[in-house]
């Protein structure tokens, strides 16, 4: 700034008047380029902020995916054996097989579904943020859709079906044919036979079973689905946290 006072100084002490506008629009020229840098360098700054809270965003997501997989798992695991036992009751009814104390295990929990336990933080705060922080369209798009479409359904409206199979189906025939035996020190009581005989020569009892195997069977299905679709996803999410760093 010295510099640039001492030459319009000198430029107007030596009358050249020509030369001083001519150098006063350069000055304006680089003052105005210097703004412009600025600026440019300001929105570079923000831009790196948005891409750094995406980078974030992504991350989370991704964590939230991968404990959605475990949990599925689990439920795969839980629900291929609840569908062992039912087939063996099932089995039992068609066979007209009689009691022994070894039948036993299979009543355990041969009516049980799996409730997923989904994690939706890291989406949520997208939301909260907005979806458009995801720069890849066709990304966002496939976040969106497994997330408020295909967890949505199985955590809500199969959850729903599953829940009214069991109200209005099952439990009216677990309390006419089956009970627990009730211990404080047992979190889980497993159901055991009441009225055996009537139980596997009931048609009503052998048709909701196989109804219940219908759905653990699909469930099982459905459950391997969306952990194929959900790892895909995570793959995605990867090469665009990469892309997005580079």
């Amino acid at each position: 700034i010295k510099i640039f006072r001492h030459i319009r100084q000198s430029l107007i002490m030596e009358n050249k008047t020509g030369k001083y506008f001519k150098y006063a629009i350069g000055e304006i020229i680089l003052v105005v380029i210097g703004i412009l840098l600025a600026l440019q360098i300001n929105n570079w700054n923000e831009d790196r902020k948005d891409v750094i809270l995406e980078i974030n965003i992504l991350k989370d997501i991704r964590s939230d995916l991968k404990e959605n997989i475990n949990n599925l798992s689990q439920g795969i695991i839980y629900t291929k054996s609840s569908l062992f036992n039912n087939l063996k009751v099932i089995e039992l009814c068609e066979q007209k097989t009689p009691y022994n104390d070894s039948l036993l295990i299979y009543f355990s929990d041969f009516a049980g579904y799996w409730d997923p336990d989904f994690t939706y933080a890291g989406f949520e705060n997208l939301k909260s943020i907005g979806v458009n922080l995801v720069s890849n369209a066709e990304l966002r798009k496939q976040i969106i859709n497994l997330i408020e479409v295909e967890m949505d359904i199985l955590d809500n409206s199969d959850m729903s079906r599953q829940n009214q199979i069991s109200s209005t189906m099952f439990l009216p025939l677990a309390k006419k044919y089956l009970h627990r035996k009730f211990d404080s020190n047992i979190e889980y009581q497993v159901y055991e036979p009441t009225d055996y005989e009537n139980m596997i020569n009931d048609p009503e009892f052998y048709n909701v079973c196989t109804e219940i195997a219908y759905r653990q069977s699909r469930s099982i299905i459905r459950y391997g689905q969306f952990n194929q679709k959900t790892s895909a996803l995570i793959l995605e999410i990867n090469k665009e946290i990469e892309k997005l760093k580079s």
